[in-house]
């Protein structure tokens, strides 16, 4: 009597282990997996639901390997430290496994504006010391993707994801100002760095304004702190306002 339910269990399995497709509310699948929602039945939830785990369950799982490239999971809770293959895991969200480490599936965006003052040339907003090279203290105006700023007295953005920024700054100084040699810079250390400028703004004429303006495009460590510092060469700089705008290009 038992003999016809197992014959008809392994043909099932049989059939099942040599089909091509598979479909979920389907029996014509259109591709390997096939999932047929019921976008006409309000009391059904459609979608696929991938697996949901925390940051540090991912962080103690070590079976991940190029076998498992492609693998896609829903982190639900960042809470703790990334580690080495979950580098770029900083938000909520889903991630894809690329043989070495989880991407986000969505390329991500920071984007980071900070000011001095209002535009007016006579105006001192900040006075920046003769002789050294100093950061110019600022005002955040836009901090999104996950970058954090440290104001006074480091004045410093700690870039959120690895990869390639584009980074524009600027500094005015006030009406009629002295003329001196002026180096400006965006970098991760206050030194005479090669990609830094040096101008020279000219004597004044009258209530002459002078802004010097800044742009480069340079790669940055997740981590990397970042500042706008500069040198005013004999002379204090009386600044009545300075920017600086960095945005992420590329996730590297």
């Amino acid at each position: 009597m038992m003999k016809k339910p197992l014959i008809y269990l392994f043909l099932f399995f049989a059939v099942f282990s040599h089909a091509q497709s598979v479909g979920i509310n389907s029996n014509n699948p259109r591709a390997t997996l096939d999932v047929v929602g019921s976008p006409l039945d309000v009391t059904k939830s459609d979608g696929i639901i991938a697996p949901r785990i925390t940051l540090a369950q991912l962080n103690a799982k070590t079976s991940y390997a190029a076998a498992q490239t492609a693998s896609l999971i829903y982190v639900n809770d960042i809470t703790g430290p990334t580690g080495v293959t979950t580098a770029l895991v900083t938000t909520v969200g889903y991630y894809f496994f690329d043989g070495t480490i989880w991407q986000s599936v969505l390329q991500k965006s920071a984007v980071f504006t900070a000011s001095l003052g209002t535009g007016s040339g006579s105006q001192i907003n900040a006075t920046i010391a003769a002789g050294g090279f100093n950061t110019v203290p600022l005002n955040v105006t836009k901090n999104v993707g996950g970058g954090v700023w440290s104001g006074a007295p480091n004045y410093t953005y700690n870039v959120p994801i690895t990869g390639t920024y584009i980074i524009k700054s600027s500094i005015r100084l006030t009406d009629g100002s002295a003329s001196r040699n002026i180096f400006q810079s965006v970098g991760t250390s206050n030194t005479d760095v090669p990609e830094g400028i040096w101008q020279t703004n000219p004597a004044p004429v009258g209530t002459a304004r002078w802004t010097m303006l800044y742009t480069r495009i340079a790669f940055f460590t997740k981590g990397d702190l970042l500042r706008l510092y500069i040198y005013s060469d004999g002379a204090i700089a009386n600044l009545s306002d300075a920017s600086l705008n960095i945005a992420l290009l590329n996730q590297n």
